[in-house]
């Protein structure tokens, strides 16, 4: 696919990979379904088919001499995990990822995963720290009312002191 990305499109893939959905369960198709595809455009198609066979996604099965298309097109084995992975748009896209980041796949999953872990590390500290703000409001609050209480207190006392003693 590297080598291939080059003159690839997204549109082209998506042909590609429309042809290959064509499938579906069976194992075997007929060309006209392929044909359908690409709007009666035989020689198209036959490019595309050409393309896929070069891959080893597919095998033509019934070619004749200045007919553009074969019979039937058979699908190779691994085809359905290729759609299953995402098929040539997937890749496309990876590709155009790494050409944009200047990092592979690779690179970029772990980048991903270093920003997760530090990431929890983050939210593991903002919760310590919510934590500690809410014991050091607990504390003032306690604190003032402890001030209250004794304010409180020494006005009840006073009034006391004043009335019993005067």
């Amino acid at each position: 696919m590297k080598n291939l990305s080059i003159s690839l499109t997204p549109a082209k893939c998506e042909l590609l990979d429309n042809i290959l959905n064509e499938f579906d369960e069976e194992v075997y198709i007929k060309s006209d379904r392929v044909l359908k595809i690409f709007r009666g455009n035989g020689t198209l198609a036959s490019d595309y088919l050409d393309l896929l066979v070069q891959m080893n996604l597919v095998i033509l099965v019934g070619q004749v001499d200045g007919v553009p298309l074969p019979a039937m097109v058979g699908k190779q084995a691994g085809v359905d995990m290729f759609i299953s992975e995402g098929g040539f748009k997937r890749r496309y896209a990876l590709n155009k990822l790494e050409e944009d980041t200047g990092k592979s796949i690779f690179d970029l999953k772990n980048e991903n995963l270093d920003l997760k872990e530090k990431l929890e590390q983050q939210e593991k500290l903002l919760k310590n720290l919510e934590q500690s703000i809410t014991e050091q409001g607990k504390n003032i609050l306690n604190m003032w009312l402890g001030r209250i209480g004794f304010l409180l207190l020494g006005i009840i006392l006073t009034a006391c002191y004043f009335i019993f003693l005067h």
